[in-house]
């Protein structure tokens, strides 16, 4: 973000989102692709730069996988060294610092780089899988993505990675197109979504179902929402608190409003010493 970009975004509107942040209590946080573009993983919608302008979002689906492994792996190759190397950016660390200071209940991920972990946090309802690890698509087997590209080897592009156990085929642990969300996950993320009074969207459109749509079950419940995003979403009117531009420059100065509230509260809280006159006694 420009500095002229950056000027714009008026301090009013991050004042109320740190106050709404103080105040809740069940935050809950959604995150998109627009938070991990800042530690240099593309996201897939973007024109020019998404991995969609690139690659057919058909490749990415289970059906074309099971036919076809090979051109799954040609694109997934070109995204998984960012991954691996990639490390979180002041948005991610923005988002583990709520979860310290026990403000966060719920983290909900659309990403697969596993950076919210790398930040911090330590439960992440991750919706559309982890890319960091494999899963053999024969015995099931778990191998870390870093393994594999350490021990990749350039004839190895003219073959999809097979597992070392069982000789499977070996593919990231996401969720591809045609596949079903992990129920369990769905439910508690739809669970907390209803019982947050705040809900967060940072770096997300909200265009993927059924994510986009965790966010009415808070304001069906009385929730309010607050919209970090470079875009407009089809939820902004509806939002108490829009702010467009990058997330991490966004949220590290919310951050540090929130921090301001929380101890002016905690001095608040802290009973104030009484001083006592010494008596002398004769």
């Amino acid at each position: 973000m420009k500095i002229a970009e950056r000027r714009k975004i008026n301090p009013k509107l991050l004042e109320k989102a740190a106050k709404l942040i103080h105040e809740s209590k069940y935050l809950v946080v959604l995150t998109g692709a627009g938070v991990s573009t800042e530690s240099g993983i593309p996201d897939f919608r973007s024109p020019g730069t998404g991995l969609w302008s690139k690659y057919s979002p058909d490749i990415s689906s289970l059906g074309n996988f099971l036919r076809n492994p090979l051109s799954f792996w040609q694109m997934a190759r070109e995204i998984a060294p960012l991954i691996v190397k990639a490390k979180p950016n002041k948005g991610h660390q923005a988002i583990a610092e709520l979860d310290k200071m026990g403000i966060l209940k719920g983290l909900v991920t659309q990403n697969i780089d596993g950076l919210h972990q790398k930040a911090g946090n330590v439960i992440v309802q991750e919706l559309h899988g982890n890319a960091t690890e494999l899963r053999c698509t024969a015995c099931h087997g778990r191998i870390p993505l870093k393994t594999v590209l350490e021990n990749h080897r350039p004839e190895d592009d003219n073959y999809p990675p097979t597992c070392h156990s069982c000789g499977g085929e070996l593919l990231l642990n996401v969720v591809l197109f045609e596949q079903m969300l992990p129920r369990g996950m769905w439910f508690e993320s739809v669970a907390m979504s209803q019982k947050a009074d705040v809900m967060i969207v940072v770096g997300s459109a909200l265009l993927v179902a059924p994510a986009d749509t965790l966010p009415q079950y808070t304001l069906k419940y009385g929730g309010k929402l607050i919209i970090i995003n470079k875009t407009p979403t089809g939820y902004d009117k509806k939002a108490a608190v829009v702010i467009q531009g990058e997330s991490s420059y966004i949220l590290s100065h919310i951050m540090s409003i929130v921090r301001s509230l929380e101890k002016g509260e905690d001095s608040e809280r802290t009973p104030k010493k009484t001083k006592f006159k010494k008596i002398k006694f004769k």
